[in-house]
């Protein structure tokens, strides 16, 4: 008899575990955005806030935690629970390039569970219409004229903005200074009046700004043109090669999170995510969706982590 007595009270002790997975969620949950509101991460994470919440049936409320390249709003969620009701949308900068450069930074890919690829944000570089030049190459050689005169505006230290004015500042002779902010709504507002000069941009935060006059793209950072923007060369195109310059939004959790409710979000958000409604939502962004399992956005994760930890090492660059 002790077997069978065995058997039903270890069975009885698995049941409120099983029965709490099941039933999840019984809250409301929090996505966070790392930067600003305004900013196309705060768009895409508003917008998979609305989906998620009408899929599981209980609110999802966005918060905004900006700071340190968006180490701020990943460290939040890491201050959480591992109980899946807190997420992150993350991306290429906050969950790759800022942990594998600032050593103050102390997460990195495997502290966290990966949910979806949200979407690929195009780039851009744009400049105020003040600036001389109508090309890009026109563009270096003044920015390389006027040295640390020239300002370069980015999401923060460590971003992947920031990373591209010092490859272009490398790769041009140039000397731009790097001026850091929180999100792309606190760039524009001083990119607008003239009072810095430079942005490598995601797309979708300066696409009006563009097609009024307000700003001038001079070469999109992508491998391809951008549909929406046809007539703007890519920077190979337009003379300057070796700028490697990419973002995307992903949405995370903290790493322990229980499986069944990994698994839970993982498909609540591909379904999402495949649906012609929300492709379309998206895509009104001008952010692209992609076809990308989270099983890749973990290796993927884990491989930006990795390669920039590389470009790190190799040219002594630190952040702080």
């Amino acid at each position: 008899m002790r077997a069978p007595i065995a058997l039903l009270v270890s069975c009885l002790l698995a049941l409120p575990g099983k029965a709490s997975a099941q039933d999840w969620p019984r809250k409301g949950l929090t996505l966070v955005a790392p930067f600003t509101a305004g900013g196309i991460t705060d768009l895409l994470t508003r917008i998979m806030a609305d989906e998620l919440g009408k899929s599981l049936g209980q609110p999802a409320v966005v918060e905004n935690r900006a700071g340190a390249g968006g180490a701020v709003g990943l460290n939040y969620v890491l201050s959480q629970p591992a109980d899946g009701y807190a997420l992150a949308m993350g991306g290429n900068g906050p969950s790759a390039i800022v942990p594998s450069l600032n050593p103050n930074v102390n997460y990195g890919p495997r502290n966290f569970e990966a949910i979806a690829f949200v979407a690929a944000l195009p780039s851009m570089l744009v400049v105020h219409p003040s600036v001389p030049g109508k090309t890009l190459l026109e563009f270096a050689a003044y920015a390389k004229a006027r040295g640390p005169k020239v300002s370069c505006a980015s999401h923060g230290e460590g971003s992947f903005n920031h990373l591209a004015c010092v490859q272009f500042n490398k790769i041009t002779g140039s000397a731009m200074t790097h001026v850091p902010y929180k999100g792309a709504a606190a760039v524009n507002a001083d990119l607008l009046t003239g009072r810095v000069q430079a942005y490598f941009a995601v797309l979708p935060t300066v696409l009006a700004f563009i097609r009024n006059g307000q700003l001038r793209a001079l070469a999109t950072g992508d491998e391809e043109r951008v549909a929406s923007l046809p007539d703007v060369p890519t920077l190979k195109e337009a003379g300057v090669s070796g700028i490697v310059i990419g973002s995307w939004n992903a949405l995370y959790v903290k790493a322990g999170t229980p499986a069944p409710i990994v698994a839970r979000l993982r498909a609540e958000t591909e379904k999402i995510l495949r649906r012609p409604d929300v492709i379309a939502r998206i895509a009104a962004t001008d952010a692209v969706t992609k076809a990308v399992t989270a099983e890749r956005l973990g290796q993927m994760t884990a491989e930006e982590y990795e390669a920039y930890g590389r470009v790190a090492r190799e040219g002594n660059i630190k952040l702080n």
